[in-house]
């Protein structure tokens, strides 16, 4: 509910740490500081949010870099182990020294992070030296406005960083103003009273009535405002907020490249971009009724809910994709939910809509063809016309990236309490949902015309 600090200073002096703090409290720059010992980062937790982490050289007492030991390199390397949430998203790590040897840090750290853990690396190395900035002996300020300058040049150096931090600005500040846009529909003649509170709950829930219909407010009150704030938000994001840098350093961000994105990074782009995943750690989970839920084949009788409901057995699907039997059993049969987008912003009275799919993923991680399953590739087209294939996806059910394509003429109807007990696998966003959604409305829309032939 509260905003993790962005800024993480870690020294073994406490003047030191207070100095820095003191002058990262002037520029008013929240920051989260510890205090560094061997027996106290054993019980140190990881801190989301972490956007710039201050790291003093030598934490431990006689150890430098110079040592063979590498004592020195090993306690930077567990703190960073500790405090760092590589699912929080980029940070910069600014080597915090009296007389940094960064080169040597930076060697080290690409060296001891590889594989997974090379998610806790930051994204730019930078030193700035104790003394610019406090009194070493007294911890005493000497100069916030240089520090804040110098800070803002070394996170320059990586430009990419920079644009994302620039764009956390704006999505910062448009949070603001949402917010802000929200309590000001509160009169003000109740600002100043003990009515404000109940006043405010009056604002939220007719902003509810406005997402979710009019006898729905209190159904998912928390779903039915964001389809009323989000948008509002998207927007406020897209006017640019000054103070988060100019806009033209996006463009020295942006890195052509010279090569086509290979497969695996085309499947998880696309899917960052059109998938919503499963939630964890007690967030709302995805539910079956949601606009563009991927459901597991909730029916314990495959072969006879395909013939009742499709009017096709699984050998005439499978057949129909032109699989071999090897090929189908890494397949998985989903429901995919379709629909109006009013009719889910606004639930209607009667049964949802799902299209019958199938998710088969790449036999070969490039997408490439093999021997023993053909047909499991990146460039394969589908054969009939009556299916919609979706975009390369990294789907986390499958190794290697895939595509779940779906029948525009095999439709099932499904009140919604019989979708009780269902598991949602993804969700596909409004962008992906609505280009499947317009296709089935096409085909079950295609006109036929009958007329007399001119000749015979």
């Amino acid at each position: 509910m509260l905003i993790h600090s962005r800024f993480v200073v870690v020294d073994d002096k406490e003047h030191h740490i207070s100095g820095i703090k003191q002058s990262l409290d002037t520029l008013r720059l929240d920051c989260h500081s510890k205090l560094y010992s061997d027996e106290a980062v054993a019980e140190w937790v990881k801190l989301p949010g972490t956007r710039i982490l201050f790291l003093d050289q030598n934490l431990t007492t006689g150890a430098t870099f110079g040592t063979t030991n590498n004592v020195a390199f090993a306690a930077i390397a567990d703190v960073i182990q500790k405090v760092i949430c590589p699912n929080s998203g980029p940070y910069g790590l600014i080597l915090w020294a009296e007389e940094p040897e960064l080169e040597s840090l930076r060697i080290n750290m690409f060296e001891r992070f590889t594989g997974d853990d090379a998610k806790l690396l930051p994204v730019f190395f930078a030193a700035l030296q104790k003394g610019d900035y406090i009194d070493t002996n007294s911890g005493n300020i000497l100069n916030p406005d240089k520090l804040k300058q110098d800070i803002i040049s070394r996170i320059s150096e990586s430009p990419q960083l920079k644009a994302i931090l620039s764009w956390e600005a704006d999505v910062n500040a448009a949070m603001d103003a949402v917010l802000r846009s929200v309590v000001d529909l509160v009169d003000e003649q109740d600002r100043a009273s003990e009515n404000f509170s109940n006043e405010l709950g009056k604002v939220l829930y007719r902003l509810s009535q406005a997402g979710a219909g009019i006898s729905r407010a209190t159904d998912n009150p928390r779903e039915a405002i964001n389809r009323v704030l989000v948008p509002i938000l998207a927007d406020r994001i897209i006017g640019h907020d000054p103070d988060s840098g100019a806009i033209v350093e996006w463009n020295s961000a942006l890195v052509e490249p010279t090569m086509a994105a290979s497969v695996m990074a085309q499947g998880s782009i696309n899917s960052s971009i059109h998938l919503s995943l499963p939630n964890s750690n007690g967030e709302n989970p995805l539910s079956p009724t949601e606009l563009g839920a991927v459901i597991q084949f909730p029916f314990e009788d495959v072969e006879q809910c395909l013939i009742n409901n499709f009017g096709i057995t699984q050998l005439e699907l499978q057949q129909s994709l032109k699989f071999n039997e090897a090929e189908w059993q890494d397949c998985r049969l989903k429901l995919v939910q379709i629909g109006a987008t009013c009719d889910n912003a606004q639930p209607k009275i009667g049964p949802l809509l799902y299209l019958l799919g199938v998710q088969w993923p790449f036999a070969a991680a490039d997408g490439s063809r093999t021997d023993q399953k053909p047909s499991l590739k990146s460039n394969r087209k589908p054969g009939s016309g009556q299916e919609w294939n979706s975009p390369i996806l990294k789907i986390p059910e499958f190794e290697n990236s895939g595509v779940i394509t779906v029948f525009k003429n095999m439709s099932i109807s499904v009140p919604r309490n019989r979708t009780e007990g269902w598991t949602t696998s993804y969700r596909f966003r409004d962008e992906l949902i609505s280009t499947l959604t317009q296709e089935y409305a096409r085909h079950i829309s295609r006109p036929g015309i009958v007329i007399f032939p001119e000749k015979n």
